[in-house]
């Protein structure tokens, strides 16, 4: 008899079909990120538009130790019908989020999207909001009046590669007239009334946020994404938990993540920065050598980014080209000069050896390169637990 597994096209069609079924168990090792939910960590799938609002509130980001870039975020913008709010004063920052229910926190949100970012352990962030209190204090060390071993040093502002625009197009806390008294929590939120928990009867939130990345040497639009999220429940408790800290923005996100507004805001930010992982959170290693010292090369990779005895190619940056339209530059021309094997690695930077090309080729600045592909972004199935809704909470008396 006549095995069906002769047939080397059925043959291919089981394996495939075997590889299908068993790809969400192998990507859910170590996925983007879990939703924290009462039935314990979820991964979350590529697709986020199936998942409730109310999952994506609170994640967990996967630890990352590959290549990341360097990212700014802009000033949030605001194009809703709501009006704008910054919560910064002459006496610091508010803690009163009774302005959340009338106008957009713009500085808040960044904020949040800034904490975000960070925490997923992808992006290095580069501060540009409160730049000019960076370059106050490297003009003030450069004055003379600071000893010259603790002076900021002039010239160390790290670029970013990427720049993040987040527009608010979309507002509507939508809780007045439910079981929200908005005069009572402005009144409370001082004596820190939202800490014992806020219980809403019924209520409503909606945010529209879009996301953009721009390429911050060419200032191109690289990617874009429209978030839209809705928080409807009936008797939901907020309350006993929140995010961020008393030390943050005056203890202002650690209230705000107690509103229904401030809730649907964390799940469209970790929505957006989780389409940017997908974009760029997981791209090649590629560092600059620090200095050459006979047939050592230093590298600016350390633990994480490059491993033992891994080749990197080297390469020099050649004249840079300059578009006559735009005045922007469309890149180098490069050129390979060698290769290197690392044989030592500490935590921010490594040595190599020069296994090709000549010493004298190579100089601080060169380019150095890895073939090894970036670890894959993983994800897991859909579970039908991240698309059910919560159920009613318990009203409390």
């Amino acid at each position: 008899m006549t095995s069906p597994f002769n047939d080397s096209r059925t043959l291919a069609r089981l394996l495939g079909l075997l590889s299908l079924l068993l790809a969400p168990l192998a990507f859910a090792q170590n996925p983007v990120a879990w939703a924290k939910t009462p039935q314990g960590r979820i991964a979350l799938p590529e697709d986020l538009g199936p998942v409730n609002t109310e999952q994506l509130v609170d994640l967990e980001w996967s630890p990352h130790e590959g290549a990341r870039a360097r990212v700014a975020v802009s000033k949030v913008d605001n194009t809703s019908k709501v009006a704008t709010y910054s919560m910064s004063n002459n006496q610091g920052y508010s803690q009163d989020v009774s302005f959340a229910f009338q106008s957009v926190p713009v500085n808040g949100i960044e904020a949040m999207i800034t904490d975000i970012m960070n925490s997923t352990g992808r992006f290095r962030m580069v501060e540009r909001q409160n730049i000019g209190n960076v370059l106050q204090e490297q003009n003030f060390g450069a004055s003379g009046r600071v000893s010259s071993p603790s002076a900021a040093a002039m010239g160390k502002v790290l670029g970013a590669e990427f720049l993040v625009e987040a527009v608010v197009t979309t507002y509507e806390p939508n809780v007045a007239g439910g079981s929200v008294n908005v005069g009572a929590l402005a009144r409370n939120t001082k004596l820190g009334g939202l800490l014992g928990g806020l219980h809403v009867g019924s209520k409503s939130a909606l945010i529209g946020m879009n996301f953009r990345l721009i390429n911050a040497a060419t200032s191109e639009v690289i990617f874009t994404q429209q978030v839209d999220r809705e928080l409807k429940q009936t008797g939901l408790a907020f309350g006993g938990g929140g995010y961020g800290g008393n030390g943050a923005l005056g203890g202002f996100i650690g209230q705000y993540s107690k509103t229904p507004i401030g809730q649907a805001v964390f799940a469209a930010i970790n929505e957006g920065v989780y389409e940017l992982i997908k974009e760029i959170g997981a791209r090649p290693v590629d560092g600059s050598v620090v200095k050459v010292d006979g047939s050592r090369v230093f590298l600016n990779l350390g633990s994480g980014q490059v491993e033992m005895g891994e080749t990197l190619s080297l390469w020099s940056k050649g004249e840079a080209l300059i578009d006559p339209e735009t005045g922007l530059s469309l890149g180098t021309m490069d050129r390979e000069i060698g290769s290197v094997r690392v044989n030592q690695v500490a935590e921010n930077f490594s040595i190599a050896d020069l296994v090709g090309g000549k010493a004298r080729d190579i100089k601080r600045g060169d380019v150095v390169k890895s073939s090894r592909p970036p670890p894959p972004l993983q994800f897991g199935p859909l579970d039908p637990v991240l698309t059910k809704k919560p159920k009613k909470a318990r009203r409390h008396t």
